[in-house]
C-alpha cells in the first residue's frame, strides 16, 4: 500500500517550497520564503500553464523539480531522477501516476524562463537583506551577529551604514551543441571543435550574509564581454551608501565614476597601470594619500550623453596595506577607496574590508563546486540560462536557511557551514514536501545547521598544487563525432 500523508496540500501551490525548506514560523526572517512572491514573479513574466484539473506539471511543481536537480549530482541530477521525485510526491498525496516518462517534464521546464527564476532569486536576496537590517535596527543597540570570521567582525565594528557588496567573475562551461556554441563560443585560443561553450559571469554577493544579489552573464570573448562590461550592467542594483569591494581589475575610472553618481563607495586594489604614489598626491600619513584622477577621453563603447554625465575628476584615497599572512605571494599592496575620511574610516578598517574580498572566492566555490554549476548540462542557450539561474536560486535558498538560524542564535551566517545546510535540504527536500513540518524535523534542522562552524581560517596557507595524480588519457583533438566516424570507418576497413 503506498504511503499517503495525512497532511493535505495543493501540490500546484508554491507553498510546496515552504514545506521543502522546513520553514519554521518561529524563526526570524522565515517570511522571506513567500509563496505569494513566487506566484507574483510568474504572473509578472506572463508564465501560465498546467491549469487543467489533471495536469501534473504546474509552474510550482516544475520549479520544485528544477531546484531538486541542483541539490544532487551525477545520476540523481538528471531529469529522469527529478521526474521520479515528482512522481513520488504525487503518489504520497494519493495521486495516480500514469507515466514516469521525462518528456512532459522537459517540455514544462522549457516554459519556465531564466528571467522568472532570476526574479525569484534576486527578490529573496533583496528581502533577506532588508529584513536583516530591520531586525538589527529593532534590536537593542543595533546588535551585531556574533561568531563572525575575524575580517567580518572587524568590518561590522566599523562605521558602515549600507551594504558591503563583493564583486568577482568566473566562467562555466555548457554542453557542446551547435546552438550553445553559436551563442557562447568556446575559448578562441582553442582549435575549432575542441573546446566547450564558455560563459563568463560576474556576480554581486553580500559580504555579511553571502546572498547573491545579482549576476550578469555573457560570452567569454567578443565585443563588450569582459568582466567590467558585465559589472556595468549590474550597477543599477547598487544603492546609496553601499560599499563595493573588488580586486584591481575593476578599479577603472568609469566604474568609480558610475559608483559616485549612485552614491556608492568603493574599496578596491589600485589598478596595476596606475601609480601607487602619484607625484601630485597630497600625503595624509606615511601610508595614506589623497590623489585626483582626471577624466580620460571618451571610450568607443560609451555614448556622448553618458560621457557628459561623468564627473570631470575623481578624488580618491590611496591606502598602503601590509599582508602579514605567511606564505602569501604579495607582501604589500595599495587599496583605492572613495572613503576619504581617514579618521572615520581608519587604515586598519580599510585593510579589513579589502581582506574580506577573499570571501567571494569561497562563495563562488560553493556555487560552482558544491552546487555543480561549473558544468551546465542543458542543450540550448535558453535552458543553459534557466539551469544557471536554478542553481543560483538554490544557492540563495540555502543562504536564506543559514541566515534564519544564524539570526535566531545570534550568530553570523558566515560562521555556519554551507555544505551542511545543502546536505540538510537535499536529504529532506522530498520528505518535507510530503509530511510537512514536524517538531522532530525542526529540531533536526536546527542541530544540523548550527552544529558545524565554518569561516575561521586565520592565516591559512595552502600550496597551489595537487598531490593526487590524474589518470593519463589521450586528449581528444577533434570533435567527438568526427572521432567516432573515424573509428567506425576503421572498423569496416
Amino acid at each position: 500500500m503506498p504511503f499517503t500523508t495525512s497532511v493535505r496540500f495543493a501540490a500546484s501551490s508554491f507553498s510546496i517550497f515552504k514545506r521543502s525548506m522546513m520553514q519554521d514560523d518561529k524563526l526570524p526572517l522565515s517570511d522571506v520564503i513567500d509563496d505569494q512572491q513566487f506566484a507574483a514573479a510568474f504572473e509578472q513574466h506572463g508564465i501560465d500553464f498546467g491549469n487543467g484539473e489533471g495536469d501534473v506539471y504546474t509552474p510550482a511543481i516544475t520549479l520544485w523539480g528544477l531546484v531538486s536537480q541542483v541539490f544532487f549530482s551525477g545520476a540523481q541530477r538528471s531529469t529522469k531522477a527529478a521526474v521520479t521525485r515528482i512522481s513520488s510526491l504525487l503518489v504520497s498525496l494519493g495521486r495516480v501516476v500514469c507515466s514516469s516518462n521525462n518528456g512532459a517534464y522537459c517540455k514544462a521546464r522549457m516554459k519556465i524562463s531564466s528571467a522568472v527564476v532570476r526574479t525569484i532569486a534576486t527578490n529573496i536576496a533583496e528581502s533577506a537583506e532588508r529584513r536583516l537590517l530591520e531586525h538589527q535596527q529593532a534590536s537593542d543597540g543595533f546588535e551585531r551577529l556574533a561568531n563572525a570570521p575575524p575580517h567580518v567582525a572587524a568590518i561590522q565594528a566599523g562605521p558602515t551604514t549600507g551594504r558591503l557588496i563583493l564583486v568577482d567573475g568566473f566562467t562555466v562551461t555548457a554542453a557542446d551543441t551547435e546552438e550553445n556554441q553559436a551563442e557562447y563560443p568556446q575559448n578562441p585560443a582553442q582549435e575549432a571543435g575542441l573546446g566547450f561553450p564558455l560563459l563568463r559571469c560576474v556576480c554581486l554577493i553580500s559580504l555579511v550574509t553571502g546572498m547573491l544579489i545579482d549576476l550578469a552573464e555573457g560570452p567569454f570573448s567578443g565585443k563588450e564581454t569582459g568582466e567590467t562590461a558585465l559589472l556595468w550592467k549590474l550597477l543599477v542594483h547598487l544603492r546609496p551608501g553601499d560599499i563595493l569591494i573588488a580586486d584591481r581589475y575593476y578599479c577603472t575610472y568609469w566604474i568609480l565614476a558610475a559608483c559616485r553618481l549612485r552614491g556608492v563607495h568603493v574599496v578596491m586594489r589600485n589598478h596595476h597601470k596606475r601609480d601607487d604614489e602619484p607625484v601630485d598626491a597630497r600625503q595624509i600619513s606615511k601610508h595614506e594619500r589623497i590623489a585626483t584622477w582626471n577624466r580620460p577621453a571618451r571610450p568607443k563603447w560609451m555614448s556622448e550623453e553618458e560621457y557628459a554625465e561623468m564627473p570631470r575628476s575623481l578624488t580618491v584615497r590611496l591606502v598602503d596595506v601590509n599582508v602579514e599572512t605567511p606564505g602569501s605571494r604579495t607582501r604589500s599592496l595599495t587599496v583605492t577607496t572613495t572613503l576619504l575620511d581617514h579618521k572615520l574610516y581608519s587604515r586598519e578598517w580599510i585593510a579589513s574590508v579589502y581582506g574580506g574580498r577573499w570571501t567571494v572566492e569561497l562563495d563562488i566555490r560553493s556555487i560552482k563546486c558544491s552546487l555543480g554549476m561549473e558544468i551546465l548540462r542543458a542543450k540550448t542557450p535558453d535552458m543553459v540560462r534557466t539551469e544557471l539561474w536554478s542553481c543560483l536560486l538554490a544557492y540563495n535558498l540555502i543562504r536564506q536557511k543559514m541566515l534564519e538560524h544564524a539570526v535566531a542564535d545570534g550568530r553570523s551566517p558566515r560562521s555556519l557551514s554551507f555544505t551542511a545546510t545543502l546536505q540538510l535540504l537535499a536529504t529532506n527536500w522530498l520528505l518535507s514536501a510530503v509530511i510537512g513540518r514536524t517538531s522532530e524535523l525542526l529540531q533536526l534542522q536546527r542541530q544540523t545547521v548550527l552544529s558545524q562552524k565554518a569561516g575561521h581560517r586565520p592565516g591559512r596557507t595552502e600550496p597551489r598544487a595537487n598531490k593526487r595524480r590524474p589518470k593519463v588519457l589521450a586528449l581528444l583533438t577533434q570533435p567527438r563525432r568526427a572521432a567516432i566516424e573515424e573509428l567506425l570507418v576503421g572498423a569496416h576497413a
